[in-house]
């Protein structure tokens, strides 16, 4: 019984997902504010963002059932080229002793991205540190190694000039805060869904 507000969360959600994508057009279509008469997109841009991963490489991935997350992303686009700077708080599911969620990792990249098919797809990788987020037996909180997230494929549907929801089916995220002694090192494979407000 405890799961079904989650249950019934997620259902609204996928519902409101469907719904935006059934009324919305692709970028190759829509009127966007950010597109130039060549189908380039242009100016400054913000996300919000979510993830999940129910599967993971790690050496202890009898510790680790998945993970998941929210993030916030803003840059700028230049002729369909852009930079932007992402954070991003990385949750664990731990299930050592019994199933319970760990704070995870706090991670900060700075990316490159570029958009084409006039804006409907995106491919983006971001690099920058991995900060642990809980003291764990050996390591502290605030221990800092890397993060690398491969985005090779997303699509893009607008829903206003300004209004676009993003969906990246399958991502390639290396989350390891921790370098040294035992190193703690996790590649994911996350799904991703955006909402962007670009300018």
């Amino acid at each position: 019984m405890k799961n079904v507000p989650k249950k019934r969360v997620v259902l609204i959600a996928m519902a409101a997902l469907v719904f935006a994508l059934a009324h919305s057009q692709d970028a190759r279509s829509a009127d966007l504010a950010a597109m130039d008469t060549s189908g380039k997109l242009n100016g400054p841009f913000a996300a919000v963002e979510g993830h999940i991963s129910l599967f993971s490489d790690i050496a202890e991935a009898s510790l680790i059932a998945g993970s998941f997350g929210y993030g916030v992303r803003g840059g700028y686009r230049w002729h369909s080229w852009g930079v932007f700077l992402i954070a991003e708080h990385n949750m664990w599911v731990a299930t050592e002793y019994e199933t319970n969620v760990v704070q995870g990792a706090y991670n900060i990249g700075f990316g490159a991205s570029f958009s084409y098919a006039h804006g409907f797809v995106r491919s983006a990788v971001a690099v920058g540190p991995s900060i642990l987020a809980f003291d764990t037996l050996l390591d502290d909180a605030g221990t800092t190694g890397i993060y690398v997230d491969l985005r090779p494929v997303g699509l893009r549907f607008a829903v206003h000039r300004y209004l676009v929801i993003g969906v990246d089916p399958l991502n390639f995220s290396v989350v390891a805060p921790v370098l040294d002694r035992i190193p703690l090192v996790m590649i994911q494979y996350r799904s991703m869904l955006y909402l962007e407000v670009a300018f």
